[in-house]
């Protein structure tokens, strides 16, 4: 860490323990948390996502494995942006949301696998943004996958049986 980094992260737990509510370990270590996030100013939030706290992801037909932190809303009410860390290949079942939803994939190459069957092997660094009530499941390849996801509604999952998969021309190489 670089001596100003180090005092700026000084001044500002001296700050967090002047407010009152801190202890000293979470002025040091909680600072730019999920939990405790870093802001200048009204509705803004700086999260470092070394500190987020994950929790699995759940719903019916999610197998164990898949985990969820909440950057930022509410899942119960939204809109509400997360991270989703999936294993190394891992398939999030068919399934829909009643809001649109706009991915970024950060890590991980993997497939996404339309309503239809149709599989599309994509790179990490993928963008993708889906109208609200569309069908569609993904598979992390060999290493783990990790996305950001925001839902401009409540985050809400309605499972599907798989389809038999066709595949497309394009392969992401697993």
């Amino acid at each position: 860490m670089s001596r100003r980094a180090a005092m700026w992260m000084t001044v500002m737990a001296a700050l967090l323990l002047v407010q009152g509510g801190y202890s000293a370990v979470d002025a040091f270590e909680g600072i730019g948390a999920d939990r405790q996030p870093l802001s200048f100013g009204t509705d803004q939030r700086i999260i470092d996502l070394s500190k987020v706290h994950w929790a699995p992801l759940r719903g019916e037909r999610i197998k164990p494995g898949a985990q969820v932190t909440v950057l930022r809303g509410s899942l119960a009410s939204g809109p509400v942006e997360l991270l989703i860390r999936l294993p190394a290949n891992y398939t999030l079942p068919m399934h829909s949301h009643s809001s649109d939803e706009t991915y970024v994939w950060i890590k991980g190459k993997f497939t996404y696998i339309a309503e239809d069957g149709t599989a599309v092997g994509l790179p990490g660094r993928t963008f993708m943004s889906l109208p609200p009530n569309t069908p569609h499941g993904l598979t992390c390849g060999s290493e783990p996958c990790l996305l950001y996801v925001r839902y401009s509604q409540t985050f809400d999952l309605k499972t599907f049986p798989m389809p038999k998969l066709k595949q497309a021309a394009l392969s992401n190489g697993d």
